[in-house]
């Protein structure tokens, strides 16, 4: 029988959680000018390690695809606005 409550499921949906505090920790620093988070090799730095350890964690499963996807829209956004 399924288990439909979720508990006890492989997915490391935690990852999509830590892609949306650091989505929102790249926007509110471009928001606020912080210096260090305002260069683009910061940036891109934060962005790959991030992208590189979701990946490795979630072996290529659904929340390590959405949460590198996340990381990246913050990035490119950072960029556009």
């Amino acid at each position: 029988m399924a288990n439909d409550s979720g508990k006890g499921s492989s997915e490391p949906v935690w990852l999509v959680w830590a892609a949306l505090l650091l989505a929102g920790l790249l926007l509110l620093a471009d928001a606020f000018h912080i210096y260090q988070l305002t260069k683009w090799t910061a940036r891109l730095g934060i962005a790959l390690v991030f992208s590189a350890l979701a990946l490795f964690i979630g072996n290529g499963r659904w929340p390590s695809t959405a949460a590198t996807a996340i990381v990246w829209l913050a990035v490119v956004l950072c960029y556009i606005l």
